[in-house]
């Protein structure tokens, strides 16, 4: 039943296909001019006529070319038939033209329009939209090592998108419009499958922390090894968009007060950072696996090498490997106790199935003795 279930669903898709019809109708006009003239030519034209297939093969140059010359029909009912399968011809090889043209356009408009269903795999997507976005796709366009996959879900205008996406050609992009909180909108937007996700608050939109919220556990829920980076606008609901398991969490000018201030008590410090993180001056700020020669070594010979060599300052390091978490110590039994525990946790706000993060060290001491995991921030230049 489930075979003849799948035939059912099939031949219906295929119903709907107007290529597929087109395709049909140019075939069976093929074959049964054909066998017609066929019929009519094989005695007195046996010789141009050997069989069927010769028939065959003058009715598709017929219908696709009118005619090479090689066959040619030379009875009155033959040639009758002739002239009416190059007029079918001529018909249905211009509407299959058209109707190719209109699929393409058509999907064409649609993709524009936001309304494609994406097929990329392992792609990031850029939900929300803000004067953020292009600056984020403009870093994505100078430092990326493949071409990347782009998909950006947003409410935006279809023509400020376009703008955008021609902008940057290194980049595949790609647009889905829609409510990017909403299942539907994040489905056709092939999160299922998608590698990262970077969440920003709409411009001038209220409750936009709310539906960052609410758009990561619907990803979550979808893809829990979606890799979620949200930007919220309230530092007090940090904890809630922790709580929603997003990976990383940046606050709207977090670092304000940083810079005013060292501006006042430390002239230059602010303006030392600054130069840091951004990424149009010379020097930028990288990441790179620690050398399989330094491993067991300690940092000093590491930090030492990489400043004479390639004059990279390291600023400190990043070691990603797992931990623990509670939910690996409980045993899973349903026992009261473990229940007990777990309830607490969750009522203190803590996910117990949330592995910790990367691991930071900043400025690490000379005598540090890196490890395999470990993962080294320098600030250079790179070509």
């Amino acid at each position: 039943m489930k075979k003849f279930s799948t035939i059912k669903q099939v031949l219906r898709i295929l119903k709907g296909n107007q290529i597929f019809q087109m395709t049909v109708a140019i075939l069976i006009v093929i074959n049964v001019t054909a066998a017609i003239v066929y019929f009519f030519e094989h005695r007195s034209n046996a010789e141009q006529y050997k069989n069927y297939g010769d028939a065959l093969w003058w009715s598709i140059v017929t219908v696709a070319t009118v005619g090479y010359g090689d066959i040619v029909p030379k009875t009155e009912l033959g040639r009758i038939f002739a002239s009416l399968t190059i007029l079918s011809g001529v018909i249905l090889i211009s509407l299959f033209t058209a109707t190719i043209s209109s699929v393409f356009v058509a999907r064409k408009i649609k993709e524009s329009q936001g309304l494609q269903d994406i097929d990329f795999t392992q792609h990031t997507l850029i939900c929300g939209w803000n004067a953020q976005v292009e600056d984020v796709l403009r870093i994505f366009d100078r430092y990326q090592v493949k071409q990347m996959q782009v998909v950006l879900v947003n409410e935006a205008p279809p023509e400020k998108i376009e703008a955008v996406i021609n902008a940057f050609q290194n980049i595949e992009i790609k647009f889905v419009r829609g409510d990017f909180s909403r299942e539907t909108i994040l489905n056709r937007a092939n999160v299922k499958f998608a590698a990262d996700a970077i969440v920003v608050p709409d411009t001038g939109s209220l409750g936009a922390d709310e539906k960052t919220l609410l758009s990561i556990l619907t990803m979550k829920s979808l893809n829990p090894k979606l890799k979620v980076c949200a930007h919220i606008l309230n530092k007090e609901n940090r904890q809630h968009i922790k709580r929603a398991n997003a990976d990383e969490v940046v606050v709207s000018d977090q670092h304000t007060a940083f810079f005013l201030a060292n501006n006042i008590l430390y002239p230059g410090a602010a303006q030392v950072a600054s130069e840091m993180l951004d990424y149009e001056r010379g020097n930028d700020v990288h990441r790179i696996a620690v050398p399989e020669i330094f491993i067991g070594k300690t940092f000093g010979e590491l930090f030492i090498d990489f400043k004479r060599s390639k004059n990279w300052t390291i600023l400190g390091l990043v070691n990603e490997e797992e931990t623990v978490n509670l939910s690996d110590i409980l045993s899973h039994d349903t026992s009261a106790i473990d229940a007990f525990i777990e309830r607490k946790f969750r009522e203190a706000g803590i996910n117990v199935a949330e592995k910790s993060g990367a691991r930071v060290n900043v400025n690490p001491p000379f005598d540090y003795i890196l490890q395999k995991k470990d993962i080294a921030v320098i600030l250079g230049t790179f070509e």
